[in-house]
């Protein structure tokens, strides 16, 4: 798939052609947007390029001309969006057409210079059965989240960056009832499960304004969707207390079968982190907050990318009675998953 080629229907000519005056300043990294290998491309300065292969940093031979020209690549990229870059909006978040995401930033918030980091979008979509293939889970464990994904348990998948909470997501949606209409709410386009599910809607939280100059937050979307007549809604990551909120609250009013991704240590760092995330923002104590998630999730699984063993599910926890009970877990020191019920 090319850089213009979108996977959630064709975009404008006005739209193909701004995209298409930046593909000039993308020359020096453009073999690399389309190496199937690379997973990550990793400007960490406008001469030293590294990408992601199998897991493995790897520093290319590939550089920009000058820091000018690295800057002019992410102002077309901005303008391409619609947006600023410069020094009062010094950190881009964008998606390309083809679904690969993007992070920028300006020489005001990284000194030695503008960055980008390239999330790459893969063609292939994988199931649980390759996850399992791959090692990252069992087929008892592909077994037992097939199983609670069709009794309709509300999931929450955690993970650092690039651990794969995504693909999980989109692997688990395999087993939705393809008779239900599933509508999707993300900051960034990235589960695409148009292409899994027949009925369903994908909504994105672009950064700009409604026409009452209001935000168009993640928060927004869900609560919009709940009016589009959803059997589940899966969210994209949630990285503020305002979609947290909004998630937990479709959740616990009858809303089950939806997901969302969260970045966290483990399952119990996650419920951590949303109470205080609500907390914080003076939504609820902290002592409700969980309470608040407890009462809405009944799975929590946990992804980890790891230097040794690679990509790895680790942790699958069920949630009974408000209490968080470990199913399968990860053995880093045997170098296998065992199962604790």
């Amino acid at each position: 798939m090319s850089l213009l080629e979108t996977p959630i229907g064709t975009i404008s000519k006005d739209e193909h052609d701004r995209w298409s005056t930046l593909l000039h300043y993308l020359k020096p990294i453009a073999h690399l947007l389309t190496d199937e290998t690379v997973s990550e491309i990793m400007v960490n300065r406008y001469d030293r390029v590294y990408v992601e292969r199998s897991g493995q940093l790897i520093n290319v031979d590939s550089a920009f001309k000058s820091e000018s020209s690295l800057q002019q690549l992410i102002t077309q990229i901005a303008n391409a969006l619609r947006q600023k870059f410069d020094s009062d909006n010094p950190i881009l978040d964008a998606r390309f057409p083809n679904g690969a995401r993007l992070c920028c930033s300006h020489p005001s918030v990284s000194p030695a210079g503008a960055t980008m980091t390239i999330r790459c979008k893969t063609d292939k979509n994988l199931s649980l059965p390759d996850l399992v293939s791959y090692g990252a889970l069992t087929d008892e464990m592909c077994a037992f989240l097939k199983e609670r994904i069709e009794a309709r348990d509300t999931l929450i998948v955690s993970g650092g960056t690039s651990s794969g909470k995504t693909t999980l997501l989109r692997a688990c949606a395999e087993y939705i009832d393809k008779k239900e209409r599933v509508i999707t709410a993300e900051d960034t386009l990235e589960l695409k499960l148009d292409e899994i599910i027949p009925c369903s809607i994908a909504h994105e939280a672009p950064k700009r304004l409604s026409n009452s100059g209001e935000n168009i937050s993640l928060a927004s979307l869900i609560k919009m969707v709940l009016r589009e007549r959803p059997d589940r809604v899966w969210v994209g990551e949630i990285r503020d207390a305002a979609a947290a909120d909004a998630f937990l609250q479709m959740s616990n009013t009858g809303h089950s079968g939806g997901a969302t991704s969260i970045h966290s240590n483990g399952p119990e760092d996650t419920l951590r982190r949303i109470q205080y995330m609500l907390a914080s923002a003076g939504m609820v104590s902290y002592e409700l907050a969980r309470h608040q998630v407890t009462s809405g999730v009944q799975l929590l699984v946990h992804c980890e990318r790891h230097p040794i063993h690679g990509r790895k599910v680790t942790d699958i926890c069920t949630v009974e009675n408000e209490v968080v009970k470990r199913v399968f877990y990860f053995d880093k020191l045997k170098g296998r998953h065992v199962v604790d019920m």
